[in-house]
């Protein structure tokens, strides 16, 4: 009679799937971020032009899109733009619709963190946004 697997076997073959399937991910990743890099350098003028009509003068917007390079959520960023949290959609989900922050549900919170495709493009390092950042930071709002 043929020999029944241990649990033990089972066990180790489940999370060699496991790490299979994390490789498997982690090169997705990677050939992800390689097409968005490719798309982002031969579109650049694209994405800039389509950021400046999304921000506009906004002050506010510019610094969504400044703070969220590291993740932040609403109360923290709504703190740091110095503007009462429920005005914070008002300014935040243009953006959101159109891709440049994510947010996502942790708990009962939202986290929101910028795009890579800004980090790509150098924003803080075109000048009609930097200009836009600096004003924002000494408090010369333009909503």
């Amino acid at each position: 009679m043929p020999e029944s697997p241990k649990p033990s076997d089972d066990i180790e073959a489940i999370k060699g799937d496991i790490r299979d399937i994390r490789n498997d991910i982690e090169r997705i990743k990677s050939d992800t971020h390689n097409i968005n890099r490719i798309l982002t350098l031969r579109d650049i003028e694209v994405i800039k032009r389509d950021l400046h009509n999304l921000i506009g003068r906004s002050t506010i917007k510019a610094a969504i899109l400044h703070l969220t390079k590291e993740k932040m959520n609403s109360s923290e960023l709504s703190k740091a733009l110095n503007i009462e949290q429920g005005n914070l959609n008002k300014f935040i989900n243009p953006i959101l619709e159109k891709g440049y922050v994510t947010g996502i549900k942790m708990g009962r919170e939202r986290v929101y963190q910028r795009a890579e495709i800004l980090d790509l493009i150098g924003f803080e390092d075109i000048p009609e946004f930097s200009e836009l950042i600096k004003k924002w930071e000494q408090g010369l709002h333009d909503p």
